[in-house]
């Protein structure tokens, strides 16, 4: 796997399609890996050259020790690093969850390197008065889970994930999976998704380009992306039908479809704003 460096760390990419075909670059989930995109990037490589990394303290890029080495403004600087490592001026941005949190730091801040931007699952702000129950059910849970890693480590939050699936061989996946992660890198990305500056008052004057939200019907995070939606009247927003967190891999094929219907009317100059439901 290609690597590039920024400030002495190794950061973790891979790209598929025609390097001389547009640039689509995909930011992954917290606790995931640039592999949660392999469903989709078939159909994205058809006509765009992509890149997807591996986040600061996730799959194969460097994890420090160091937890203030973790902010949102950090994880940002380490994808524009990576546009210029790929000599990649302009590029449509594309993040899930918390990888929508850093996409969102990056297009406040270098808005004129994105040519368009694709919000999935995520929000522009830690609280906000309108965020409903289940998404700081979420919220608590995710802070449980921190909280065991930060006294036992990540293998011990995998055996306790694993122990309510029979299917042994999934058992072992979840086990697996979890024993991969840094607990550096849990435990800097959780305090970024906490911490992470409030980024709403902004949306409407930094976010110059095309935007589209893609939302799940059934995710506990809607009602913080439909705060972030509000923010935002000339966006695309897609609601998807029976479909929880995670659009992208729950709902792949809709996904492709919608997000390369957004981009081809970008290119045509045509008006993307409105809702539209998906699935």
């Amino acid at each position: 796997m290609p690597t590039f460096e920024r400030d002495g760390l190794q950061f973790a990419y891979e790209t598929a399609g025609d390097a001389g075909l547009p640039a689509v670059v995909l930011l992954h989930g917290f606790t995931s890996d640039l592999r949660m995109w392999h469903p989709v990037i078939g159909d994205f490589a058809r006509r765009y050259f992509v890149v997807a990394m591996d986040l600061r303290g996730h799959g194969q890029s460097a994890a420090p020790d160091d937890l203030d080495a973790y902010t949102a403004e950090e994880l940002a600087a380490d994808v524009r690093a990576l546009l210029d490592h790929l000599e990649m001026n302009l590029c449509a941005l594309i993040g899930c969850s918390f990888g929508g949190m850093i996409a969102l730091q990056f297009s406040v801040t270098w808005p004129e390197r994105l040519a368009a931007l694709v919000l999935s699952d995520t929000s522009a702000a830690y609280r906000h008065p309108a965020y409903d129950e289940r998404y700081w059910e979420r919220e608590r849970s995710i802070d449980a889970a921190t909280g065991v890693v930060r006294k036992f480590g990540t293998a011990e939050l995998g055996k306790r994930a694993a122990a309510s699936i029979a299917d042994p061989f999934l058992a072992r996946g979840v086990r697996e999976r979890y024993a991969r992660l840094s607990a550096a890198g849990w435990l800097g990305c959780a305090r970024v998704r906490n911490e992470r500056p409030d980024l709403l008052p902004l949306l409407r004057s930094r976010l110059t380009m095309p935007v589209m939200v893609a939302i799940g019907d059934d995710d506990p995070v809607r009602s913080a992306s439909e705060v972030m939606a509000g923010e935002l009247p000339d966006a695309r927003v897609v609601t998807f039908r029976g479909t929880g967190h995670g659009v992208p891999v729950l709902a792949p094929q809709a996904f492709a479809r919608e997000v390369l219907r957004f981009f081809e009317e970008v290119e045509e100059g045509r008006p993307v704003a409105g809702r539209r439901t998906a699935g």
